[in-house]
């Protein structure tokens, strides 16, 4: 089991992103690999789309800071009713277009079992 990067949600399998961590980039030149879930890939996914700004310090997937960021509508699950809550997390350019190419690869793979 391993968490979320975004939401803390526990799942036995996680879609890996590879994103530029500026903090670790002279010993991972190439970006570390972060695990989010599916459902906050879409939610990533859909963000990519609107472009909406968020001021804050810094990306919650990369820690890049001094960049545009852009907002992510996340729901994080809480152990009361409504189990469930919104929360806004900031996402630079380079970390959108990890998700598209992470999205794109599950893509391939799903075709390529379809054609075994």
């Amino acid at each position: 089991m391993a968490d979320c990067e975004l939401c803390g949600v526990a799942r036995p399998t996680l879609c890996p992103v590879k994103v530029k961590d500026l903090s670790v980039i002279a010993a991972y030149p190439g970006g570390t690999w972060r695990g989010i879930n599916e459902e906050c890939l879409n939610r990533c996914h859909e963000a990519n789309i609107d472009r909406t700004p968020i001021k804050a310090k810094k990306c919650d997937l990369c820690g890049t800071r001094n960049v545009p960021l852009f907002q992510v509508k996340i729901q994080i699950p809480i152990f009361q009713e409504p189990y469930q809550r919104d929360a806004n997390k900031a996402m630079c350019e380079s970390c959108f277009e990890a998700c598209e190419d992470t999205i794109k690869r599950r893509e391939a793979e799903k075709q390529e079992s379809h054609h075994l």
